[in-house]
């Protein structure tokens, strides 16, 4: 359970620490190359992002097409909202030095850094954010208590962060991106208008999974990406407990969460199996009144996200979220890759040394194929023979198909079947338009709505299509 001291005592200490700045970044803004306000951190959208990160967790997105989104891996911002690009009331003034351990006594009041824009520009795709009525409007704010003392009209609105999310949704690059929204609030406050409105106005009515959406078109069962593509749908919003704002938007919560410090490396993976959603937080917080609060100690601090990718925890909810942080989730592509152009003739290897993803030039090399089970998804093996890239050849045993891992779990698993040498991975499908199931949905799509996405890594070009395909139960 996270600890939070009374948001009066955190005001009165921003007082005593100097506001006045230059633009000279400072901090984890120094490290990136943005525009700083005169706090010294970046500026809302301001934030270049590497285009390879950008791909390589793409990629990660799009080979999950056909999980269920309460089984996928999504990378999440936790208390999203708490960023110092808002301002001075969400920790701009912060003199602690991220990462931890901290000096006692520092104040750090911010969960992030940069901007939820950015973030999502970094590859984020689930926001958590805290809403209280306050000062006669519905704002977001980090209080922990049961009442909005200390929140009033320096907080930011709730409709202005939904409205940066929608924002960032209908960029024309976004155009098929998913986001699932968490909004942690701590009891009922009413004002349903204040929360259901921004949410219908910023995001779109019939791009959000609705309850209602779940109960008569899906019947009650989570639907994969595919599906929400072809019905339209981008957003799912669930409630951190049991306010739900008459259900019109917002879904019971659907993930078990723990802090970090409760999660174990694989293969015990903090209790995380194929089927318990489990979402394992961070917190950067650290307030100093007589005790000292530290939330890397109390909760846990993510630093490296590898352990709980290769795990296939689902929500990875961190705080600090930086491009050095979001690297250490890509399990896909090694830096600098693809190096060549993609295109329906490439062919992708998986290294035996770093166990990433490269373009082949010499696709006639003879390696073994990369086998996933028919039947178990997370069961891997490597084909007995060789042979030059070949997608019509059938060198997998019986039941087993030539085939890529959709996640870092799956990556082990092919990794721990390897036999010292490279292996072909099956990633034409993704090229040519030639897309595949890739498991047995949960719900059956009611028709082949095709939709394209399209990927730029200076010079390459990879489309991401759905093809006329059958379901093979």
């Amino acid at each position: 359970m996270e600890i939070k001291l009374l948001p009066i005592f955190i005001f009165i200490s921003q007082v005593l620490v100097d506001s006045t700045s230059g633009a000279q970044c400072i901090g984890l803004s120094a490290d990136v190359v943005c525009e700083c306000d005169g706090y010294g951190r970046c500026m809302k959208g301001t934030l270049e992002t590497d285009p390879w990160l950008q791909f390589a967790l793409k990629t990660q997105r799009e080979i999950q097409i056909d999980i269920s989104i309460d089984r996928m891996q999504i990378f999440d911002a936790h208390n999203a909202f708490n960023n110092r690009a808002y301002g001075l009331a969400y920790g701009a003034n912060d003199t602690c030095q991220w990462p931890p351990p901290y000096d006692n006594v520092c104040l750090g009041l911010a969960n992030h850094e940069f901007s939820i824009i950015d973030m999502l520009n970094m590859g984020i795709r689930a926001v958590e954010i805290d809403n209280w009525y306050c000062n006669g409007e519905m704002r977001v704010a980090h209080l922990g208590t049961r009442r909005a003392i200390g929140c009033g009209e320096f907080n930011v609105l709730f409709s202005d962060v939904i409205a940066d999310i929608g924002q960032w949704m209908h960029e024309p690059e976004n155009e098929n991106e998913f986001i699932r929204i968490y909004i942690n609030e701590n009891y009922d406050q009413g004002f349903d208008a204040e929360v259901n409105g921004p949410l219908e106005r910023y995001l779109g009515h019939d791009e959000i999974l609705s309850p209602a959406d779940l109960r008569d078109t899906y019947r009650g069962v989570l639907p994969t990406l595919r599906r929400m593509r072809e019905d339209g749908k981008r957003v799912f919003v669930v409630s951190g407990g049991n306010t739900l704002h008459q259900g019109k938007y917002i879904h019971v919560r659907q993930c078990d969460g723990s802090g970090e410090n409760e999660f174990t490396n694989y293969p015990q993976c903090g209790g995380k199996t194929e089927t318990y959603c489990r979402r394992f937080r961070s917190d950067a917080t650290h307030y100093v009144f007589g005790a000292i609060y530290d939330g890397p100690t109390a909760t846990g601090a993510i630093t490296d996200m590898s352990e709980m990718v290769k795990c296939r925890i689902n929500l990875i909810a961190t705080d600090m979220v930086t491009p050095q942080l979001m690297k250490t989730g890509v399990y896909t592509w090694a830096y600098g890759e693809p190096s060549l152009q993609l295109d329906d003739d490439s062919c992708v290897v998986l290294n035996h040394e770093d166990f990433r993803w490269y373009t082949s030039s010499d696709c006639d090399q003879s390696l073994s194929y990369a086998c996933q089970s028919s039947t178990d998804p997370n069961d891997w093996l490597v084909s007995e023979s060789t042979a030059p890239y070949d997608v019509t050849l059938d060198l997998c045993p019986i039941g087993y198909k030539f085939s890529l891992p959709h996640n870092g779990f799956r990556q082990q698993k092919l990794k721990e079947a390897m036999k010292g040498s490279s292996v072909w991975l099956n990633f034409t499908p993704w090229l040519t338009g030639n897309f595949p199931v890739t498991e047995t949905p949960l719900t059956s799509p009611s028709g082949n709505s095709a939709y394209n996405f399209k990927l730029t890594w200076t010079s390459s070009l990879v489309v991401f299509l759905t093809a006329d395909v059958s379901l093979m139960f």
